[in-house]
């Protein structure tokens, strides 16, 4: 029977206020004992330590009351399921679970953008809030169907927001999908794909200037 131990975490830096995402592997955390993820700001997010050969303790630095919070899990836990933490006051703190479902969140948590992008930047950091509401909510519906991947085979995709563009890219070989977003006319775009697929170690675009992708060589 094949385990998979390779698991993700999402949770919003205490600190900044990025909703971060890492990677580990349960079976690397149970032969070091500890490890720790970090946010770009510096702030330390995540301290994962083995407690047994049955369970580990996580330690997350809580965005919503600025707290540290300790919860412990079993290992059958980790592996078998998809784990929301929560804060003690009833907030969710973070996430546990499988790379698919933690990409879902993400987009989720992008889409629903009045309760996290808009309170970290202020509606007037984006060129047309409108429109880039709109495309997260075509990438979350395209995400959902797994139709969001990459030449090189990989399907985990990062993205991350612009004043005027949504940025994919893939956690495997870097390349890039620009996807603006200014115009009524960029999202019609968008609106009009039934995939997207990333050009292998390249950057390329989606917007109204040019229908079809231009791809830029590295």
């Amino acid at each position: 029977m094949f385990i998979d131990g390779c698991k993700t975490i999402i949770v919003r830096c205490r600190s900044c206020g990025r909703l971060m995402e890492y990677d580990f592997n349960i079976f690397e955390v149970m032969s070091k004992g500890k490890v720790e993820y970090r946010c770009k700001c510096g702030e330390i997010n995540v301290l994962i330590n083995r407690k047994s050969n049955k369970g580990i303790g996580v330690v997350v630095g809580c965005f919503n009351c600025g707290d540290r919070h300790y919860h412990e899990l079993e290992l059958k836990e980790v592996i078998k399921n998809n784990n929301i933490i929560y804060c003690f006051h009833g907030n969710r703190l973070c996430f546990v679970g499988s790379k698919k479902i933690a990409n879902q969140i993400l987009l989720e948590k992008q889409v629903n953008i009045g309760n996290n992008t808009k309170e970290i930047h202020g509606e007037d950091y984006f060129n047309n809030f409108k429109v880039l509401k709109g495309a997260l909510k075509k990438l979350y519906d395209l995400n959902k169907e797994n139709k969001i991947d990459c030449d090189c085979g990989n399907s985990k995709i990062n993205v991350e927001l612009f004043c005027d563009r949504i940025e994919l890219k893939c956690s495997n070989c870097n390349s890039v999908k620009l996807i603006f977003t200014e115009t009524e006319e960029d999202l019609s775009v968008l609106l009009k794909k039934d995939r997207i697929i990333l050009r292998e170690r390249n950057i390329s675009c989606i917007d109204s200037i040019n229908e079809k992708n231009r791809d830029i060589k590295k």
